[in-house]
């Protein structure tokens, strides 16, 4: 893992590691990043303990703390207390939920599970491919007796979701979650869960069920033209969940 992957990473903290953040972050770990980055974070949090002194107070296992929550401030900082000479003050620093970042991604390592789609969960954002139009790579679950009935059911969630799979919405899902803007976004609309939905259509059309005023799913309907005129996918889907997101945070 480069330093600059690495520190990418760290920004997603926000200056802060505690049980809300550290989950984005182990959201933006790629497959083989965990073992990575968690050996980056210990290399870090030595370096800085070797450079400066702890209270006795906070001797041991909590002087990693008080390290990890130094580097959860950022690069700048980090090289800035590495620079300097007098003791680390606990009082300065977030240190008491810090132990987090110390084992970011381990569980996740040892526990096999579904990446992509825990990480769809996590942050809200779900793909349906309802269309006839099904390039290579895109599996999905729209047949003939689902379509008999899309007019009755319409693209509202309560109702159920298509499930769709591609490799491009991984890599559009993963860019999104390394995104510090994206998650400032989606926290000002954490309420609701965001729907991606190709569909055979001439337009991109954005709705809320069960209605507006009050809403539980943003859905956004995208041409299936949008998504099938490049075959790297990923840049078009990133594009959708950006629109979602400016539209619903726009000042």
């Amino acid at each position: 893992m480069t330093p600059d992957r690495f520190w990418r990473l760290v920004e997603l903290l926000a200056g802060t590691a505690d049980e809300e953040t550290v989950p984005r972050l182990e959201a933006a770990l790629a497959p083989g990043e965990h073992e990575t980055f968690a050996d980056a974070v210990q290399d870090h949090v030595d370096r800085l303990l070797a450079r400066r002194e702890v209270p006795g107070s906070h001797a041991g296992d909590t002087a990693e703390h008080l390290a990890a929550a130094v580097v959860a401030a950022g690069r700048d900082t980090y090289e800035r207390e590495l620079a300097l000479d007098a003791p680390l003050d606990p009082r300065r620093w977030r240190w008491e939920e810090a132990e987090r970042l110390l084992v970011a991604g381990l569980a996740a390592e040892e526990e096999p599970h579904d990446t992509v789609g825990d990480l769809a969960e996590q942050l809200g954002v779900h793909l349906q491919w309802r269309s006839v139009q099904v390039p290579d790579g895109v599996l999905t679950s729209w047949g003939e007796e689902v379509a008999e009935i899309d007019g009755v059911l319409g693209d509202d969630p309560a109702f159920g979701r298509v499930p769709a799979d591609d490799p491009h919405w991984h890599e559009a899902l993963q860019r999104r979650a390394e995104d510090p803007e994206f998650h400032r976004r989606r926290a000002a609309v954490a309420g609701l869960e965001l729907h991606v939905v190709v569909r055979d259509t001439d337009e991109a059309t954005l709705s809320a069920f069960p209605d507006a005023d009050a809403a539980e799913h943003v859905v956004l309907v995208v041409p299936v033209e949008a998504m099938t005129a490049d075959p790297d996918r990923a840049e078009a889907y990133v594009e959708a969940v950006v629109t979602m997101l400016v539209s619903l945070t726009e000042d």
